[in-house]
Formats: C-alpha cells, sequence, structure tokens
C-alpha cells in the first residue's frame, strides 16, 4: 500500500462518457482531485461517496494506493495528522 500527503489544489467535475457519449455534469458519478505531493501534483479520479465529496480545496488528504488481485485501487480522504499512519 502507497500512501501520500498532499494538499488540494483544485476539485473538478471530470469528463465522464457511458456508450461513447458525454454525460451531462448532472449524470456523472466521478470526482477529481489535482493535489500537491512531495513529487509534484497528482491528479486523483475516482466515484463520487459520501466522505470525497466533502473534501474541499486547501483540505490535507491522504491518498492510499494499493493493488488486490490484479486491480488497482486508489482512495482519498481527509488527513489529519499521524492517527492514519
Amino acid at each position: 500500500m502507497i500512501k501520500i500527503v498532499g494538499k488540494v489544489m483544485e476539485v473538478y467535475i471530470p469528463k465522464q462518457y457511458k456508450n461513447g457519449q458525454l454525460l451531462d455534469v448532472m449524470d456523472r458519478t466521478n470526482i477529481g482531485f489535482k493535489v500537491m505531493t512531495s513529487n509534484g501534483i497528482k491528479d486523483v479520479v475516482v466515484e463520487t461517496n459520501e466522505f470525497n465529496a466533502k473534501i474541499m480545496k486547501n483540505d490535507q488528504v491522504l491518498i492510499l494506493e494499493q493493488d488486490i488481485s490484479g486491480k488497482h485501487f486508489i482512495d482519498i480522504e481527509t488527513y489529519e495528522g499521524d492517527s492514519h499512519e
């Protein structure tokens, strides 16, 4: 598991397609974050849920990346210090 701490620089609704058609903004289910990390800006796009929908610009976040059964998973959550480590 890879843990990366950073600061949210931008929150956006990424383009999303279904059957080759661009979905209307109101029908999209993903949320995107541009996060400044010690290794530069990282672009994180995840499915919206009740927790990541509350993340705002300038928030400190923890990005969790891991591979399970050959699939890559990424998650983002607010970071409040060493309690997550």
